[in-house]
């Protein structure tokens, strides 16, 4: 796939900037297409040229919105624990603060509700998020199980026995709280990566 040249990336950039906006104010069904052109500064024959249906601009706003996570980096193996233990709750923060913000709660609220009636809304949600959360952490996984620092040999269900109580917070604090969403406290993180940690480190394995 030829990749967008800067003059495309700007232009679905615009046009998911007043998408976002739009959405966050006035929800997705009030939300136009009409409102979105305007508000965008473009021809409703631009907007299908780079979107082909309001659904689909909505999950390529969700996309994008957790695309900042940086979830397909390549992580270095970890040497040691410690190395291990950095990498995790360097995850583990920069998930649950980026996710735990009122916009972005606010956009999977949005998501969650619209996916009830379209289907491929649910499948964009799952590869955007818990999917490619749990293949990263997967890949940090084996790379310490191969160096002999932990014991995953299913390193898939590991990474769901770690992701599972991360996004409970997302879930529990953002999705179905009251109050405005807070990421947890790095003291509060750095003990759910210590006691996953243990759970699976090797007696003699590199600190």
């Amino acid at each position: 796939m030829t990749p967008d040249s800067p003059r495309t990336l700007a232009k679905r950039q615009q046009i998911l900037r007043a998408a976002r906006t739009l959405f966050l104010q006035h929800g997705y069904a009030r939300t136009s297409t009409d409102a979105i052109t305007e508000a965008a500064g473009i021809s409703k024959q631009t907007l299908y040229a780079y979107y082909r249906s309001k659904p689909e601009l909505l999950a390529a706003t969700i996309t994008h919105e957790l695309g900042q996570l940086a979830l397909d980096a390549q992580p270095p193996a970890p040497a040691t624990l410690q190395d291990l233990r950095a990498q995790l709750l360097a995850l583990a923060t920069r998930v649950t603060a980026h996710l735990l913000q009122a916009d972005a709660i606010a956009l999977l609220r949005l998501l969650i509700g619209e996916a009830v009636h379209l289907p491929e809304l649910r499948a964009t949600l799952r590869q955007a998020l818990p999917a490619r959360l749990i293949d990263l952490t997967e890949r940090y996984l084996v790379d310490a199980h191969e160096r002999g620092l932990i014991h995953a040999p299913d390193a898939h269900l590991s990474a769901r026995l770690l992701v599972g109580p991360l996004m409970s917070y997302v879930a529990l604090d953002g999705l179905f709280g009251d109050a405005p969403p807070t990421p947890p406290s790095p003291a509060t993180l750095a003990a759910l990566i210590d006691l996953y940690l243990r759970s699976v480190a090797l007696p003699g394995a590199p600190p």
